[in-house]
């Protein structure tokens, strides 16, 4: 069974992760959801929601709401261990956390775990949702694996010791970046400008671009650009549709001229991209 196939099932799925894994392809692409990687060995460098993480031996990652997800490096060393959760799944293990605490975890996702005990408390919660992943415990099977996803979180939050209460202050840049993700979401099917987001968010171009570099290392079109073809991709591998269809649907006027931006961006042809996952998917089965 395929990790996208157990998320289906259970809501969530865990998994070890090496160099000799492929993350974009093992983290399901199509629907939003919530990840938590620790990194036990090496390094790796990753893309999430357009911001860029760089996690060592201890750091342990949460992303909520993930619309793409893409690898940039990895050492050849490294191990890592990944959860992930269905939105759905993450909010009902949520409920109840005051709400300035899931804030915190937006803005501050990256924690480092240095004491030897708290990272091996931390990894037995992770070995618990491994036991349960592989043996359903019946009709209480998602709410206990939940109560153990909550129980991450929080401890996550002890170990930064931060202030969960609703009295924690966020910046409009973290407001407006996070707003502007969301509406790449929705509307990125016809919607390629910056200025149209800008105007979404009552702001001025240029204000956009300084938010995005400040908290995406990159300007508004250059993510508006990466998301757009990390849709386009996800279109191809999921939907089955003809590239001719998805080039329509993505506010492109010809199969042409959504082949030149693909090319451009991607390095090769949508069609060589198709075949090449496709070839590799059959390889894997």
């Amino acid at each position: 069974m395929t990790n996208q196939e157990i998320i289906r099932k259970n809501g969530f799925c865990i998994f070890e992760l090496t160099k000799l894994g492929d993350i974009d392809a093992t983290t399901p692409v199509d629907n939003r959801y919530t990840a938590i990687m620790l990194c036990v060995e090496g390094e790796v460098s990753l893309e999430s929601n357009m911001r860029e993480y760089r996690l060592v031996k201890g750091d342990c990652l949460c992303v909520g709401n993930v619309l793409y997800q893409h690898t940039i490096a990895m050492s050849d060393d490294f191990k890592g261990r990944v959860l992930v959760g269905k939105s759905s799944f993450a909010f009902d293990s949520i409920v109840g956390i005051p709400s300035g605490f899931l804030e915190s975890i937006y803005i501050h996702p990256l924690v480092h775990i240095a004491d030897e005990s708290e990272w091996k408390l931390i990894n037995n919660h992770f070995d618990n949702l491994f036991l349960m992943q592989d043996h359903n415990l019946g009709s209480r099977h998602l709410e206990l694996a939940g109560i153990t996803f909550r129980s991450i979180l929080l401890l996550m939050a002890t170990f930064r010791g931060s202030d969960d209460s609703e009295n924690s202050f966020f910046s409009h840049s973290d407001i407006y970046y996070r707003n502007f993700i969301e509406l790449l979401d929705k509307h990125i099917k016809q919607e390629h400008e910056v200025i149209f987001y800008a105007d979404q968010l009552h702001i001025t171009a240029k204000y956009l671009n300084e938010v995005c570099k400040l908290k995406g290392k990159h300007k508004a079109k250059e993510i508006i650009t990466s998301f757009l073809i990390a849709k386009i991709k996800q279109e191809m591998i999921m939907s089955g549709k003809s590239i001719k269809t998805i080039a329509y649907e993505y506010g492109f006027s010809d199969q042409s001229s959504m082949g030149k931006f693909f090319t451009k961006v991607a390095g090769m042809p949508p069609s060589e991209f198709r075949k090449g996952y496709n070839a590799s998917r059959n390889l894997k089965d």
